[in-house]
């Protein structure tokens, strides 16, 4: 059981770590220092802890070390822990629920996945103070890819969880507050951006179901240190999650990672959208912003959220820079790689029409 030991009960987010077979050491640090700094009482790893089809072939117990030594750091602490599944965990060769098998093996691992419904790890945790239930997490499968663009939580999912709902307020005579996090953000996150010119300071080029358009962060709406390096990548359709969360008003928070670049939360009709950085050192991400999230319930009923960053748990010094520099220039996507591309030759085209020019002029 999941209860109060004092006046707050904090959730540590981590997302987006996406290791291969080698774990960074650097991310170790990150997540040893965070654990070490907020002693949490329960950590999420919200989705693509692990990628590289070619890296792991589907080799189990190479995908089992590599889980461990990411999950290790809470069991050493006897810190219990979850996760639900990103786009990215199921391309190692091994499916959501062989993955989930897994983690079931390892110690303080409290993860449930809910039959009957799409994906795999969807469930709820209760949190409580004595007997009393203070809140809900719901951690729900966000899916992965699709031909193009993202997926979205699937209608049955939106229905085990207005049931749930249902149950506990039928149940308790009351709505309990609730928290949600999965992977792939909801379609509502861009309700705290603001849509600009092209040339705008920090604008971020928007893709797929916002091709052309351009971004930045509503300042008016989100905390005053947040920051977004890359447009949100939505699903491809609203499937009416978000409605269904303020239905009735219970649902506080929804907190995401997928694109490692952005950290930032606001309120959208109430409820609280947030997104947590990426905190893996090998895949592109924030520099030394990388980080996690922390979800700081209290008793009350209420709760707070903020970010924790490498360079203030760790340090501006990395146990890899070579692979850090190298990181920090990859693109961000497939699209970010293809207008990356496009401007490259385009610039080798420029190039050449000047030198011909220059050889026709004077050769």
């Amino acid at each position: 059981m999941l209860s109060f030991k004092n006046e707050t009960f904090k959730i540590l987010q981590i997302a987006d770590t996406q290791e291969g077979k080698k774990i960074s050491p650097d991310t170790l640090d990150l997540i040893n220092a965070s654990l070490d700094r907020e002693e949490p009482d329960l950590v999420v790893y919200s989705g693509d802890q692990i990628w590289g089809k070619t890296t792991f072939k589907g080799n189990r117990e190479a995908i089992k070390n590599s889980l461990d030594i990411l999950t290790k750091p809470c069991r050493e602490r006897k810190i219990p822990f979850t996760i639900c599944f990103g786009n990215h965990d199921r391309q190692v060769g091994l499916t959501n629920e062989e993955q989930f098998e897994i983690y079931k093996e390892f110690d303080c691992f409290i993860g449930e996945s809910v039959e009957g419904i799409d994906g795999c790890a969807n469930h709820v945790i209760e949190i409580k103070d004595g007997d009393e239930i203070k809140f809900l997490l719901y951690l729900i499968d966000s899916h992965s890819s699709l031909e193009i663009g993202y997926d979205n939580v699937h209608e049955n999912q939106i229905e085990w969880y207005k049931k749930t709902r249902d149950s506990y307020e039928e149940k308790y005579g009351r709505l309990i507050p609730s928290i949600v996090i999965q992977h792939i953000p909801l379609c509502e996150v861009f309700e705290l951006l603001t849509e600009v010119k092209k040339n705008t300071k920090g604008a971020v080029r928007g893709f797929r179901t916002h091709a052309n358009r351009f971004y930045i962060l509503n300042k008016d709406k989100v905390n005053k240190n947040g920051f977004m390096k890359e447009s949100p990548a939505d699903p491809q359709v609203n499937s009416g999650e978000f409605d269904a969360f303020k239905e009735k008003g219970e649902v506080l928070g929804v907190y995401f990672g997928h694109d490692h670049n952005n950290s930032f939360n606001g309120k959208v009709d109430g409820i609280d959208l947030g997104y947590t950085q990426g905190a893996g050192f090998h895949v592109y991400g924030p520099g030394k912003d990388r980080g996690v999230r922390v979800i700081e319930l209290k008793k009350d009923g209420s709760f707070d959220t903020y970010d924790l960053r490498f360079k203030n748990l760790v340090g501006n010094k990395v146990k890899e820079p070579l692979k850090y520099a190298f990181f920090q220039i990859m693109p961000t996507n497939t699209f970010d790689a293809i207008n990356r591309a496009i401007k490259f030759f385009i610039g080798l085209g420029i190039v050449a029409i000047l030198v011909i020019i220059l050889v026709f002029l004077f050769g």
